[in-house]
């Protein structure tokens, strides 16, 4: 099944309509108990998380930017990726409970009240269920692009906001984030009028046969607020296999090297390096795609998963990615 995907301006669009219509619910939020549905899991609150602990770097980055670093009792699997800018300081005073995902036995001995992650492989059969979690005396939840099976843009990261925000009981924080990133991709979108969208290929390793970010990931949407069309967007899917001679055929002019900073669940101690440049030198040595126009004039753009993931840091891609794709529309 293949799925249509929305200009730029009905992407940037629907993501404040979706903050028009999120507003005025925002005054009720405070209001415990509150319920919580997610990811099929159904969860009440009778009052604001204690003692959350995150479990992805997304997840951490949506704590913070909520301002909730004293309703934390630790982080995990940062690894050596670095944290925004914006937030090293409030995550500076939270424990930092392992560089990958926090095992049970580190939650337990954190007495966490709340497990967050910001993609699907936090809660697993060999980690740690949700139900599991529960069992502990642990609320627990999933950000939606974990679970959701179809395009997840800016509007659900909106609505993702708004719920953790409900769920501690900062609805006007929740508001106040939504608007600022909302504003910043109005900016871009701005900035961008007029100009044609590039054709990007998301690149998320492989050598045999390339990994691709799909079309139903934010980072898909990220790239077309940014100015660009990823050359895989028509496949309905998050991750996926495809092949050099589809790469060839469908000709990008930029690459966005996709990283995280683990492999083969290790940490990796210089990511950006072992697996950012080493994807770009990987692609460098692949004969079929040599004359593509993003490799023939070296148009590589590292992102890395504190970026990539659904987060408020995703809109720092955009901004990013946007410069590069389009550097005339931003000049002084």
């Amino acid at each position: 099944m293949i799925l249509p995907t929305l200009p730029r301006r009905a992407l940037l669009s629907s993501a404040v309509a979706a903050l028009a219509m999120a507003a005025p619910s925002f005054a009720q939020d405070a209001a415990f108990p509150m319920t919580d549905e997610n990811c099929g899991v159904t969860t009440v609150y009778e009052a604001p998380p204690q003692r959350a602990v995150t479990l992805s770097n997304n997840a951490t980055e949506m704590l913070l930017a909520l301002g909730l670093e004293d309703s934390m009792a630790g982080t995990s699997y940062m690894a050596n990726l670095e944290i925004s800018p914006d937030y090293a300081e409030a995550y500076a005073t939270v424990p930092i409970l392992s560089p990958l995902v926090a095992t049970t036995e580190q939650l337990i001995e954190a007495e966490a009240d709340f497990v967050y992650s910001g993609y699907p492989d936090g809660f697993s059969e060999s980690r740690h269920t949700r139900d599991q979690l529960h069992d502990l005396g642990m609320k627990t939840r999933l950000n939606e692009e974990g679970c959701n099976l179809g395009p997840f843009g800016f509007a659900e990261l909106f609505d993702e906001i708004h719920s953790v925000a409900a769920i501690f009981g900062v609805a006007d924080r929740g508001k106040a984030l939504i608007e600022n990133l909302s504003g910043r991709l109005e900016t871009v979108e701005a900035k961008l009028a007029g100009t044609d969208p590039i054709p990007v290929f998301i690149y998320n390793g492989g050598d045999a046969a390339p990994r691709a970010v799909l079309g139903n990931t934010l980072l898909s949407q990220a790239v077309e607020a940014a100015g660009g069309k990823n050359i895989f967007a028509d496949v309905a899917d998050r991750y996926g296999t495809v092949s050099w001679e589809q790469v060839a055929v469908r000709a990008p002019e930029y690459v966005v090297v996709y990283y995280s900073g683990t492999a083969s669940g290790q940490v990796v101690e210089n990511p950006a390096t072992e697996l950012g440049q080493a994807r770009v030198d990987t692609l460098k040595t692949i004969p079929i795609i040599a004359d593509v126009p993003a490799v023939l004039n070296d148009r590589f753009i590292l992102i890395n998963s504190v970026q990539a993931q659904p987060g408020p840091s995703t809109v720092d891609a955009v901004e990013t990615m946007a410069r590069a794709f389009h550097p005339d529309a931003f000049e002084e």
